[in-house]
C-alpha cells in the first residue's frame, strides 16, 4: 500500500526559473503537513560549464564551487523560512546528480521528491531533462515535477487518471490522502482507448470502487468516463484543463527501461506536457500488494 507521506521533502535546485519554482511548490506542501524541506544541489564534473550565479562568478575549482552554491542555497533556505515558516536544510553534493538525489533519498528515507522540469510546445517532442527522468523511474518515493508554467499553488482539484493497466490503483490511496491533507476535490477519470470498449463495465465499477474510497477518507471526489481515446496522455492534459485541475496523480509506467533513462510514453508525455504540477508514484513491486479491498477499506 503507497501512502502519501511529506514529513521529508527533497527539493533539487540547479537555480534555473524552473527549479527555482519547485521549490516554491515543495515550500508550500511543507508547510501544509508540516514537514522539513531538504534543499538540495548536486555539482557535477561538468560544473565550470554552467553560469547559473549572477552576477558572474569565476570559480577555479570543485572547492571554491561549492562554497559558492552553499551561500546561495543558504540564501535561498532563509527566504523560505522567512516566507513558509518551514525548516530547511541545505546539501550540498558532488557527483552525479541522479545517484546523489536517490542515495540521498534512501538515506534520509524521504516521502517525497520535488524538482523542475523542462517543458516543450510539440506533442511529439519528449525531450526533458535526463536526471528528472531517471530520478522518476528510479526514485523510491514519490516525485512531484512542474513546468515552467505552473506557477499557481494549491491544490484544490487533482485530476486522478484510472486506465485498465494492473497497477492503475496503487496510486488511488496517496492520491486521497494528499486531497484529505489539502481539502481537495479529486476528479477520478475513467479512460478508455478506442479498442477498449468491451472494459467500459469494469472501468465503470473501478471508478464506483474510487468515490466509495473518496467517501470513506471524507474526500469529495466527482467520476467520469472518457471513452474512443486515440492518445491517454492527450486525453488527461486535456480533462485536467477542462476541469481547472491543480495537480495530476500517476503511475510512472511499469515497462520503464532498466536503466532509468525512459519512462513510458503515457507518463512521459503527461509529465512534459502538463501545465500543472504532476505527482509520479511508483508502482509497487509486487502485484500481491494493496489490491481494491484493501483501498475500499483505507489500509
Amino acid at each position: 500500500m503507497i501512502h502519501f507521506n511529506a514529513k521529508k521533502i527533497i527539493i533539487t535546485t540547479d537555480f534555473s526559473d524552473t527549479s527555482l519554482l519547485a521549490i516554491k511548490h515543495g515550500a508550500f506542501l511543507a508547510q501544509y503537513t508540516k514537514g522539513e524541506i531538504f534543499l538540495m544541489h548536486v555539482i557535477t564534473k561538468h560544473w565550470e560549464k554552467f553560469n547559473v550565479f549572477t552576477p558572474s562568478i569565476t570559480l577555479e575549482n570543485i572547492e571554491k564551487a561549492s562554497i559558492a552554491v552553499q551561500a546561495k542555497l543558504e540564501q535561498l533556505a532563509q527566504d523560505i523560512k522567512k516566507e513558509y515558516n518551514v525548516s530547511v536544510t541545505t546539501v550540498v553534493n558532488s557527483g552525479n546528480p541522479t545517484s546523489e538525489i536517490l542515495k540521498f533519498a534512501e538515506e534520509i528515507k524521504a516521502g517525497l521528491i520535488v524538482m523542475g522540469t523542462h517543458g516543450y510546445s510539440a506533442w511529439e517532442d519528449l525531450t526533458i531533462g535526463s536526471n528528472a527522468l531517471k530520478v522518476l523511474t528510479k526514485s523510491p518515493c514519490p516525485v512531484l515535477t512542474m513546468s515552467e508554467h505552473a506557477t499557481s499553488q494549491g491544490y484544490k482539484k487533482i485530476i486522478l487518471p484510472i486506465d485498465t493497466s494492473a497497477h492503475t490503483r496503487h496510486k488511488v490511496v496517496a492520491t486521497l490522502e494528499l486531497a484529505k491533507q489539502f481539502s481537495s476535490h479529486v476528479y477520478a477519470v475513467g479512460i478508455l482507448a478506442d479498442d477498449e470498449e468491451n472494459r467500459k463495465n469494469a472501468m465503470e465499477v473501478m471508478l464506483h470502487q474510487v468515490e466509495t474510497a473518496a467517501k470513506h477518507k471524507g474526500v469529495p471526489c466527482t467520476t467520469e468516463l472518457v471513452e474512443n481515446v486515440t492518445n491517454r496522455a492527450v486525453a488527461t492534459v486535456t480533462y485536467c484543463e477542462k476541469m481547472g485541475g491543480d495537480l495530476i496523480s500517476i503511475m510512472t509506467d511499469q515497462d520503464a527501461e532498466l536503466s532509468g533513462f525512459f519512462l513510458g510514453p503515457y507518463a512521459l508525455q503527461v509529465i512534459h506536457h502538463s501545465k500543472v504540477p504532476v505527482l509520479s508514484i511508483k508502482a509497487e513491486e509486487s502485484e500481491n500488494g494493496a489490491g481494491w479491498g484493501d483501498i475500499l477499506a483505507g489500509t
